[in-house]
């Protein structure tokens, strides 16, 4: 069964995920048209983005050889499934296209998996959770206060605690899914050769050059014009904007 597991992941690349994807795209990447199925999973993401479009279209890029679109588009996909050890070893393969080829280091299984929770439900089915918890702990609050009976009192109590810790849980996920949207502290490098620069200005030293499809950590977004940037080899800097398209 492992050995049989083993050899789906290894053709990962072969086949899109056709059962989540795009029939019409998956059709055309089935039939080596690949830059066809671009073309249409760039019109499926007009309707909403899906880490399924993403998947696919980074499988499609990387058939073509666009490896720094096709990093691009599993880190995406990532973003929106990260506990998907497909799009995991996807990035990983990628990375060994890649000049620079960067260690791209995972967050540990825990973080993976509170990750996974937190884009399980969209924003708004968050919300909905969060208010239909609150509605039911208060309704079963007032339960407990008014009833007569010791045995529903106790029901009514701790049902209404337990549906408020839900609340809160579910306010905290939809909080932190915007706070993922909102933020961009991920860039591929999309120019053929970066120049990473000590400081901001195109007179600086530069700190090092690095090519496209690595990935990069954005530590500073405030200049305008610049990104500071840090390696995952530690190498901090500084990049033009341009040369680095955020995840």
């Amino acid at each position: 069964m492992k050995t049989k597991l083993h050899i789906i992941a290894l053709l990962m690349l072969t086949l899109p995920v056709a059962v989540f994807g795009q029939a019409s795209g998956n059709a055309a990447y089935r039939e080596g048209d690949y830059r066809r199925a671009l073309s249409l999973y760039e019109k499926d993401l007009a309707d909403g983005v899906s880490a399924d479009i993403y998947y696919n279209m980074g499988n499609a890029y990387y058939r073509t050889g666009q490896y720094a679109n096709a990093m691009l588009c599993y880190k995406r996909a990532q973003r929106l499934r990260p506990a998907s050890s497909d799009i995991a070893h996807n990035i990983n393969v990628t990375v060994g296209k890649t000049a620079d080829k960067m260690p791209v280091y995972e967050p540990v299984f825990f973080v993976r998996w509170y990750k996974a929770l937190m884009m399980s439900l969209t924003i708004d089915e968050w919300g909905y959770a969060a208010i239909i918890s609150l509605s039911a702990s208060l309704l079963l609050f007032l339960l407990f206060l008014f009833t007569p009976s010791i045995a529903v009192k106790k029901v009514g109590l701790y049902s209404s605690v337990a549906l408020m810790l839900a609340f809160l849980t579910a306010t905290l996920m939809a909080w932190q899914q915007k706070r993922v949207f909102e933020n961009h502290d991920e860039a591929v490098a999309i120019a053929p050769t970066v120049t990473v620069k000590t400081s901001p200005g195109t007179a600086s030293p530069t700190a090092c050059v690095i090519h496209e499809g690595t990935i990069l950590t954005i530590t500073d977004n405030e200049i305008k014009g610049w990104y500071g940037i840090r390696l995952s080899d530690g190498r901090e800097g500084w990049v033009a904007d341009g040369q680095i398209e955020l995840i």
